[in-house]
């Protein structure tokens, strides 16, 4: 007899029985296990953890076939004893790939026929023997289905997708799957509607909004019925929100009990609503998605429910919301609950929901009377597709043939409509629509066809992208003239362009069809083999499996093109083999989270104060570059495997065991960290305090010092001439270091993260002006690109136009750009460091206020600017102990226009006699709303101490045991009298409100002396340059102050 396809009653199979689950406690041959006994399974099934040496030479390997249809490779047959407590006995089973323990199938239901009680999860043998198994021991009555049935089946499934049916393509594409899981509810049997109610936000994406404006979805629930309700938010803020919640309680009161989860968007509002009605509000625990399962259960439901109507229909992703709302229609009124039995509609109003015309999937084809022809003679009746229902009076959403391609489409409420439930007129709609004029009923409407105008908008498209592929060209061709010109103009000799290293990403099959992709591809895996990276003999997922702890993860390669900023002839391909570390799992395929000591590089401000302390000790710069940096260090943690890719190994059934740190897992930047510490030791290099990866080694014997500094694989060294080639030499016994390190002569220049180094004139300068270049030139590209997108001949745009079209459409790569800037502010240019953070507080909701800031950001950068100076000294006799500190704080009180936030600003130096040194600087929005400026400038200052000056004082103890002096200028007195004596009865809050101990600074600067407060003018603070917007003469007058390097006259005595 064929196992059937899903329930069973003596050998009669019945294909509409639905299969039902049932947990029992037994035992398999005397281990103790869980059985899973399923009316719905086709054989008897045991875990791949029972298949052991014996069993594989006692049993073949076979194919059984599956109550779904499918086929699995097994072994088998074997049979074991069984003791499920009310029946002992032998049973056959199968061994294979499943997810637990055991199953019990129809076969074996059929041999013991107990008597189950399904709902209560109850199971014992008939006392009176064997009987016939009615249907309701294994399953709940289901009619059989006759021709008309089946198509009411099929019709309902169109209309949640729900459960899955492999047969359905709309399922297959949208990736719908439900896997069965034991869960313990709450018996919610004495609630009635409304009593208790649980609201939470869905995100669909970023930068995903929906034709109404919507971009979160706000579910609210009823925990006694079931009852969903959803609602579109424009923004994540507590008011809205509490906007939502109370257009959604409208006409049934208020609930008794609210649950949410604990972000910060259910409170403000939403508190205020909860106190003044008296409600009690539960809060789901951090971190701990089982405090508020039910709601994120029914995330994954609906997030599955939108892609099925979205898929189905052939829409995009604007649409989520009418999908959504439809989804939670018929759910409301078709989803039948385990253990109720009964839909969320006959629980809320007793009684089942009538239909009526309302059975309609989404986005089927729909004919609407038009109550405005055209003239007399137009038809009555237009084609469009049906986005939406309601019951309230009976109507539907339909989008019209005409606004299937607009840009801002609109939707239409009827009642008058025929519904073609069975058509999706754009599900696939690279095929031609079906015309009007086969419908008998209607005359041919000559309308345009969305497939032409889509595949119109493509061919504009390619030729807009055909345009900029040949500037593209025409620019790289004038460069390699130039630079030929140069050459024939020249001595003869090599010409040097500055390298800045950019690095573009490749895609992975573009990259393996050339010639270079490929060598490139070569050499990386001759350097995995070279440092050992995996273990040579593969092992199959079975043996794997059984390594206690065993973790998997894939890898794959990437490929970039390096010195992308500069000619062709000068690029060159590099690949990297890559692990995807935001994906690893167990033995059990649970995802699993690794757990290591955090590390950081080297700070840019770490590194400046040892360019600065080379220089005034007269210290030789070098730098050097570790070649596969990562894969020097062992890996460590629990075993990790590896699924290689398909250009190194073709089966998909074998892993390697991993021993280095590679590229991509979450913890090999902590252990090549760890392992470079260890290596570094041996030679009694020491971290500096407060540094993860800055190193300082002392020689008594000679007074001399060395420093190094380890950014990943850059490295920088600063030590005296005489000591270099032992310590280089030292390092190249470590690590793997191909490329002769660069050193910094007089009249030369190395490059460090992309920072060029110069020394000229007795002077050590700090400037990015390559890389300056290349942000302009990318923005002024990119800005191109917008104009021929949007211009044609017979079209002008003035300034105001571009940049709304930009910010409307999104068109600028605004995150890539800010992110230059931020980083030119943070290495060399902290005269923009001040705008630049302003525009990043737009990144995610961008407006042309923030683009023409960008924009004027971006011309700025054009106008020539002095680099950042370091006064060589070298001759200073007593060296380091001559070095202090001077640090700057001052904060703009209330200068976000929006928010009202403060912001912090700072700027601190070394100082050496007549010279200074600036190696730190910040511009920051402060993280709280503050009531004074005294409040303000007081959390400036804590911040400058305590990220600033302390770590560049402990930088300084690490080189030399003493004391060092340590000024702060502020330019509030009020602040500086507050901390002379400790209190103040207006600043007292903010050791509560923000973590600022002002008897902490007092404490700091009055008793321990580590500090000394100085007060300065206004305008004489340089620090004021990194907390407001300054008139161009003023911005000028306080930018030289911040980076001439002589102090002038000794305005501050240490």
């Amino acid at each position: 007899m064929e196992p059937p396809v899903m329930g069973v009653v003596e050998g009669v199979a019945h294909e509409g029985a639905r299969s039902r689950l049932f947990y029992k406690h037994g035992k398999v041959s005397g281990s103790k296990i869980d059985f899973l006994i399923d009316s719905g399974a086709s054989h008897n099934f045991l875990g791949s953890r029972f298949l052991d040496a014996s069993v594989k030479s006692s049993c073949d390997e076979c194919m059984v076939e599956l109550a779904g249809g499918q086929r699995m490779k097994v072994h088998g047959p074997i049979v074991l004893a069984v003791d499920l407590g009310f029946w002992i006995g032998n049973v056959e089973f199968y061994i294979g790939p499943i997810r637990m323990d055991a199953i019990l199938g129809w076969k074996w239901l059929k041999m013991v026929n107990p008597k189950i009680d399904w709902q209560k999860g109850l199971m014992e043998t008939r006392p009176e023997g064997k009987e016939i198994c009615t249907l309701e021991n294994v399953e709940e009555v289901v009619p059989e289905l006759d021709g008309k049935n089946q198509s009411v089946a099929a019709s309902e499934h169109e209309l949640t997708h729900m459960p899955m049916q492999r047969d359905c393509e709309t399922c297959v594409v949208a990736k719908i799957k439900r896997r069965p899981a034991r869960r313990l509810e709450k018996d919610v049997s004495a609630l009635s509607f409304n009593d208790e109610v649980g609201i939470d936000l869905v995100e669909p994406g970023r930068n995903v909004k929906s034709v109404d404006g919507s971009k979160f979805i706000l579910t609210h629930i009823d925990r006694a019925t079931g009852w969903v309700t959803l609602a579109g938010l424009r923004a994540k803020t507590h008011t809205a929100v509490a906007d939502a919640w109370k257009s959604v309680q409208a006409g049934r009161g208020w609930p008794k009990v609210l649950r949410t989860d604990d972000g910060n968007e259910f409170k403000g509002d939403v508190g205020r609503l909860v106190r003044e009605h008296l409600i009690k509000h539960e809060v789901g625990i951090p971190y701990r998605p089982n405090s508020h399962a039910e709601q994120e259960r029914f995330h994954h439901t609906l997030n599955q429910g939108i892609r099925a109507n979205l898929v189905q229909a052939g829409l995009g992703k604007r649409w989520f919301m009418h999908a959504a709302q439809h989804f939670a229609f018929m759910t409301n009124r078709l989803h039948v609950g385990r253990k109720s039995g009964k839909t969320p509609f006959e629980l809320r109003h007793g009684e089942k929901w009538s239909p009526r015309n309302l059975s309609l999937p989404f986005g089927c084809k729909v004919v609407y009377k038009d109550d405005q022809p055209d003239n007399k003679y137009a038809p009555r009746g237009k084609v469009g597709i049906l986005v939406g229902v309601g019951e309230h009076p009976m109507a539907i959403l339909v989008l019209p043939r005409d606004d299937w391609t607009s840009e801002t489409p609109k939707v239409i409420r009827t009642q008058d409509f025929k519904a073609f439930t069975h058509e999706f007129p754009l599900k696939g709609i690279e095929r031609e629509m079906v015309s009007l004029s086969q419908q008998e009923e209607l005359p041919e409407v000559d309308e345009p066809s969305a497939v032409e105008a889509v595949q119109d908008l493509d061919r504009r498209i390619d030729a807009l992208r055909a345009r900029e592929a040949e500037l593209e060209k025409e620019i790289e061709a004038l460069k390699v003239r130039v630079v030929d010109e140069e050459r024939a103009a020249g001595t003869g000799g090599p010409v040097t362009i500055p390298q800045l290293n950019l690095t573009t990403l490749l895609k992975t099959g573009a990259a393996l069809a050339s010639e270079q992709g490929r060598a490139a591809m070569e050499k990386e895996v001759k350097s995995m083999l070279k440092f050992g990276v995996w273990d040579e003999s593969p092992l199959t997922l079975e043996e794997a499996r059984r390594q206690p702890g065993a973790r998997f993860v894939r890898t794959h390669f990437i490929f970039g093109l390096k010195f992308a900023e500069m000619p062709e002839e000068f690029r060159k391909v590099k690949c990297r083999l890559v692990a995807g570390g935001n994906r690893i799992w167990g033995s059990d395929g649970a995802a699993t989270n690794d757990i290591f000591d955090y590390e950081t590089p080297a700070g840019l401000s770490a590194i400046r104060m040892i360019i600065a302390v080379a220089a005034i000790l007269g210290l030789q710069i070098v730098s050097f570059d570790i070649s596969s940096a990562y894969l020097h260090a062992d890996l460590s943690g629990p075993p990790t495997f590896a699924y290689l890719p398909r250009e190194i190994c073709d089966s998909k059934d074998t892993v390697v065991r991993l021993r280095k740190a590679l590229y991509g897992l979450p913890r090999s930047g902590s252990d090549f960290s760890q392992d470079a510490r260890r290596r570094l030791q041996k030679f009694q290099w020491k971290l500096v305090h407060g540094e993860k990866n800055v190193y300082v080694r002392r020689n008594a014997a000679s007074s001399s010092v060395a420093l190094l500094a380890l950014y990943v694989d850059d490295g920088l060294l600063a030590c005296r001439e005489e000591e270099r080639p032992g310590i280089i030499e030292e390092l190249k016994q470590e690590f793997l270091i191909e490329k002769a390190p660069e050193l910094l002569t007089e009249g030369g220049s190395l490059r460090f993260l992309g920072t060029s180094i110069s020394l000229k004139n007795g002077s050590v300068s700090l400037a990015n002006q390559e890389y300056q270049d290349v942000v302009i030139r990318e923005f002024e590209q990119d800005i191109r690109r917008v104009l021929r997108a949007v211009k044609s001949p017979s079209e002008k745009l003035d300034g105001e136009e571009v940049l709304n079209y930009q910010v409307i459409w999104k068109t600028l790569k605004v995150r890539e750009h800010v992110g230059r800037l931020m980083w030119l502010a943070r290495t060399v240019r902290p005269d923009i460091a001040y705008a630049v953070g302003m525009i990043a507080r737009y990144v995610d909701k961008w407006n042309v206020a923030a683009e023409r800031l960008l924009v004027r950001v971006v011309q700025y950068l054009k106008t020539p600017r002095e680099a950042l100076e370091y006064h060589v000294l070298g001759n200073l006799k007593e060296g380091i102990r001559m070095v202090n500190i001077l640090g700057y704080t001052d904060a703009d009180f209330a200068g976000c226009p929006e928010s009202r936030v403060s912001t912090s600003g700072r700027a601190t130096y070394l100082v050496a006699g007549d010279y200074k040194y600036l190696v730190d600087w910040s511009s920051r929005k402060q993280r709280f709303v503050s009531s004074s400026t005294s409040e303000s400038e007081l959390a400036a200052l804590e911040e400058t101490v305590q990220l600033s000056l302390f770590p560049a004082l402990s930088f300084l103890r690490s080189i030399r045991d003493g004391e060092f002096s340590v000024i702060l200028m502020c330019d509030n007195q009020a602040v500086m009298r507050a901390i002379e004596m400790g209190y103040s009865p207006k600043l007292h809050h903010m050791a509560i409100t923000r973590a600022t101990d002002l008897a902490w600074l007092h404490q700091v600067c009055e008793k321990q002396k580590l500090v000394k407060l100085a007060f300065v003018k206004t305008d004489e603070n340089v620090a004021d340059l990194m907390t407001k917007a300054l008139f161009p003469e003023g911005h000028i007058k306080c930018w030289e102050k911040l980076r001439v390097p002589q102090t002038g006259r000794r305005s501050v005595e240490f």
